[in-house]
Order: C-alpha cells, then sequence, then structure tokens
C-alpha cells in the first residue's frame, strides 16, 4: 500500500506541475479572450485548480490513511486541498473585496492576486515534500529523521 500512496504523491506533483504549465498556456493566449470565455485557454488551469488537484490531494490523503503512513504525511497528503481552498475562497474573496471583478482591477486587488502565485509555490512545495517523504517510507527509511541516517 506504502508503494500505491507513493505513485499518488507523485501524481499530486504531477498536476501541480501541470498546474503551472497550464497557467501561462492561458495566460499566453492572443487575441486575449474576454472575461468569462467558456473556450479560453484559461479554463482548463481552473479545471485542474479546482477539481483535478483537489481530487487527488483527498484521494492521496485516503491513500496515506489505508497504508497506515503516520499522521504528518496525512496532513501533507491534504495539505494541497486546503490550499487551494485558500485560493478559492480567501485569496480571490479579498481581491474582490479589494475591488476586483471580472473587468477590472485596482492596486490593491492586483496586491492581493499576487499571493494567487505565492500559494502555487506553497502548493508545489508541499507536493515535493510529500514525495520525497512518500518515497523514503515506501524505502523504508522515514523512520529515522535524516541527520540520524546520516550519522549511521
Amino acid at each position: 500500500m506504502r508503494k500505491v500512496f507513493f505513485g499518488f504523491a507523485v501524481l499530486q506533483l504531477v498536476a501541480v506541475l501541470a498546474q503551472f504549465y497550464l497557467s501561462t498556456f492561458g495566460a499566453f493566449e492572443t487575441p486575449h479572450p474576454a472575461p468569462g470565455d467558456p473556450n479560453a485557454a484559461i479554463g482548463y488551469h481552473a479545471m485542474n485548480g479546482t477539481m483535478i488537484m483537489p481530487l487527488l490531494s483527498l484521494l492521496t490523503t485516503v491513500v496515506a490513511l489505508l497504508a497506515r503512513a503516520g499522521g504528518k504525511l496525512v496532513g501533507l497528503s491534504i495539505l494541497p486541498f486546503v490550499l487551494v481552498a485558500v485560493q478559492l475562497f480567501v485569496i480571490f474573496s479579498l481581491a474582490e473585496i479589494a475591488g476586483w471583478t471580472e473587468n477590472s482591477t485596482t492596486t490593491g486587488s492586483l496586491v492581493v492576486l499576487g499571493f494567487h502565485a505565492l500559494d502555487g509555490v506553497a502548493i508545489l512545495a508541499v507536493a515535493v515534500i510529500l514525495v520525497q517523504r512518500a518515497r523514503a517510507l515506501m524505502k523504508g527509511t522515514a523512520a529515522a529523521p535524516a541527520a540520524e541516517r546520516v550519522a549511521a
């Protein structure tokens, strides 16, 4: 089951990496689509971020529980889901309060929306750490902290 957990952690990382690719894929579309255009290339970024990544995070968490990976790895598994929720319900809500709409922005809303990228970097960091720790668990080296393994 630990191999399955590692596999899900890798899938989660791939989805996060795809998210970065898809954001650029949509950002450089020309001519720029009208706000809210359902055919806009940025829609793939939105779909991956609101459906695929949260689902993979939930599934990875369930598999971590079944693999008896421990509380820290279970927490890391669900953290991308939580950080996506921060994107959707905190950052975007604060940006709207600061004056962001589909048709216009304010300096304040742009400052808040900048945290969308930083939160994405946090999701990437969590996904990388999760893969590293899931790999260590699968290989049986996760019991001792890295400093102890080096000293031994």
